[in-house]
């Protein structure tokens, strides 16, 4: 079964309490996609240059991350429920 985007947000804002205190820019990174994630579920209009920074930010981190780490495991579910809210791409 596949999250909600429900779902991945509260992941990701987990994962941002997580990394608070190691990794501030992670936790940003975490914060600012589940906020992205909620506004586009709920249909509002989003800037696009922020929406391609955003994007870009994850697909940067989760490069670098380790493979089948759960931080990994979330930001790939972020950036593909992104593709899906933005072009309705299959997550």
């Amino acid at each position: 079964m596949s999250a909600t985007p429900a779902q991945v947000a509260n992941d990701l804002d987990a994962q941002a309490s997580y990394f608070a205190k190691s990794d501030a820019d992670l936790a940003r990174l975490c914060r600012d996609t589940a906020r992205l994630i909620r506004q586009l579920q709920d249909g509002q209009t989003v800037e696009a240059g922020w929406v391609a920074a955003c994007h870009a930010r994850l697909l940067s981190v989760w490069s670098r991350s380790a493979s089948e780490s759960q931080i990994w495991k979330s930001l790939n579910r972020a950036r593909l429920m992104i593709d899906q809210l933005r072009f309705g791409a299959p997550a």
